[in-house]
């Protein structure tokens, strides 16, 4: 968002503006966990596993610096020890959003779950939680509640993420910008800017 920011305020061309359209795509990190809020393991755990082990965690961390890439952009911490959870109903919650309500109060929801989930280590199957951050953004919280206890829109999810397969995206983020160039993992605000432009 920063580097779209950045070329909408200085575009290359000032007699053609730059605009842009975000379309936030689910996508699991862990597709196995499951969607009992009772589940529980740290996101630091869930790391060390995935990569092998404490040391091979440290060095993927060192290798890609996003606690610090996330300073860089004005996030100014990320909780290792938030509980990790299984991230269907968050999904179904802010896909549901897009089609009632719009991309813009989408976003807004989407910062919303990412400060409480990244920030404060919110747990992102926790049903008060969710309808609680969907309030905040002026969604009606006993709708936000149907959604998530009701399995609205679970079929989208699905169908989603086999799409994703079939186009072999296996990782967040991944950037496709114009419909032609792919960028995939926390690439560098710059880097984005100079595609942008």
């Amino acid at each position: 968002v920063n580097a779209m920011q950045g070329v909408m305020r200085e575009p290359m061309d000032a007699s053609r503006p730059a605009g842009f359209a975000v379309l936030r795509v689910p996508f699991f990190l862990e597709p196995d966990y499951p969607e009992d809020s009772s589940f529980e393991e740290t996101n630091l755990n869930r790391l060390q596993r995935k990569w092998g082990g404490k040391a091979e965690f440290e060095a993927q961390k060192n290798r890609h610096r996003l606690k610090e890439r996330g300073h860089e952009v004005g996030i100014p911490r990320f909780d290792n020890q938030r509980t990790a959870s299984n991230t269907m109903a968050s999904h179904r919650l802010v896909q549901w959003v897009t089609r009632e309500y719009g991309s813009e109060l989408a976003e807004k929801l989407y910062q919303e779950l990412n400060y409480n989930h990244f920030e404060l280590g919110q747990k992102l199957n926790d049903e008060e939680f969710l309808a609680r951050a969907a309030a905040s953004v002026g969604v009606s919280r006993d709708d936000a509640l149907h959604v998530i206890r009701n399995g609205v829109g679970r079929e989208y999810i699905q169908a989603a993420q086999k799409l994703l397969r079939r186009m072999g995206i296996h990782s967040i983020p991944t950037f496709i910008v114009d419909g032609k160039y792919v960028l995939g993992g926390a690439v560098p605000a710059r880097e984005l800017v100079e595609l942008f432009r």
